[in-house]
């Protein structure tokens, strides 16, 4: 019953139409502002929407609209240069987990030396120098937009690792489920699920406190309410803010419980298949790895079960149950690897993610890894 709980943020706006207060809200962080966002966001006209916002405070602001999912380093080197340059004060992250990511790449990379690489994997420090990042999510899935986490990946190295620092935490986020009406069926359902994988490994992580339980608990309740609401009717508002409100919940437990053995896979999956959407790759070996911890936190995983599935005791059969009304790519199992490719995400597994495969409630290793893999593909 040992545990610290911090939110180091100035705060979380939450609500239908809270991006008219955009301008407001970022004023305070200085007088040059940098958007990050993906090409969507412009075609679609919000990234314009915003910078007027923004521009009509006597900010001066610059859209950079080269992210893409699973950033890479060269697109956050890159952002880094141009926001140094242009002396940006802040930087705003509009769009899904990839851009909200990228922002907080940036902000690190146009203050420090250097590529963004060494401080993502060979452990350089983060400094105080780091902007300030504001985040404005459309998907609800990554919690990014209130953890000190970000997701960079290297397709020379095949490694995607999470970059962490307190310095990265957004220092205000924005949520509007407005935003998030548009998202259509496969990538809601994507985001969704790793929201889900996010309360469900927050939840029974070694590193778990009473508190991040409150937050792990909520999240997969409110899942279970609206994920398949949301699926199938993508313009249902209230189902969309229940949504946005479990991916909140599940980030904010997340920050403090982290992720274990589920992501530590999954990470190394789109390391090598930058094409597999990470909450896919995340399904397409989740019951296995459920089915792996269900020998640990045995109350736990009962609660688990009976929340997704009422009056199911059986985490693997619960979670059966109610993802199975749901149309998944499984483009991992469609990559059929073979085992020569199992043996290396195994092996990877345990490189750059170790650390968080120690926070599963199941002691695990390379063979254990191995065995998930394999029978996923069955």
């Amino acid at each position: 019953m040992n545990f610290e709980f911090r939110i180091p943020s100035e705060g979380i706006i939450f609500g239908p139409g809270k991006l008219s207060t955009a301008g407001i809200l970022v004023k305070q962080f200085g007088k040059r502002c940098f958007i990050v966002c993906g090409k969507h966001s412009v075609k679609s006209g919000l990234a314009e929407r915003l910078q007027a916002l923004i521009v009509e405070q006597d900010v001066k602001c610059d859209i950079y609209d080269k992210v893409t999912p699973n950033p890479t380093v060269e697109i956050i080197d890159e952002g880094g240069c141009l926001a140094r340059a242009g002396k940006c004060d802040f930087i705003v992250g509009l769009g899904g987990g990839s851009s909200i990511d990228t922002a907080k790449g940036i902000a690190v990379a146009a203050t420090h030396e250097g590529s963004i690489w060494k401080y993502a994997m060979d452990g350089a420090l983060i400094t105080d120098k780091t902007l300030p990042v504001v985040a404005i999510n459309t998907t609800s899935g990554t919690g990014s937009h209130c953890t000190c986490f970000s997701v960079i990946s290297n397709n020379a190295t095949h490694q995607k690792p999470g970059m962490g620092s307190p310095f990265i935490i957004p220092s205000l986020s924005i949520v509007d489920p407005e935003l998030m009406l548009s998202v259509p069926p496969d990538m809601t359902l994507a985001t969704g699920f790793d929201a889900f994988a996010h309360a469900v490994e927050a939840y029974t992580s070694r590193a778990a406190s009473p508190v991040s339980d409150i937050f792990a608990e909520k999240a997969i309740s409110l899942i279970v309410e609206n994920l398949s609401e949301v699926y199938r009717n993508p313009a249902n508002l209230e189902a969309r803010c229940g949504m946005a409100l479990a991916d909140t919940y599940s980030g904010i437990a997340i920050n403090h419980a982290i992720v274990s053995l589920g992501h530590a896979l999954a990470h190394v999956i789109s390391g090598h298949f930058p094409e597999i959407a990470h909450g896919d790759a995340l399904y397409s070996i989740y019951g296995e790895v459920l089915n792996f911890n269900s020998k640990a936190m045995p109350e736990k995983h009962r609660r688990i079960a009976e929340m997704i599935d009422n009056g199911n005791k059986d985490i693997v059969r619960a979670f059966q149950n109610f993802f199975e009304a749901f149309t998944f790519d499984n483009a991992l199992k469609k990559k059929n690897p073979g085992k020569k490719k199992i043996d290396e995400l195994a092996k990877d597994t345990y490189t750059y993610m170790k650390p968080v495969t120690q926070l599963n409630p199941v002691e695990n290793g390379i063979d254990d890894a191995i065995g998930i893999l394999e029978n996923s593909l069955r």
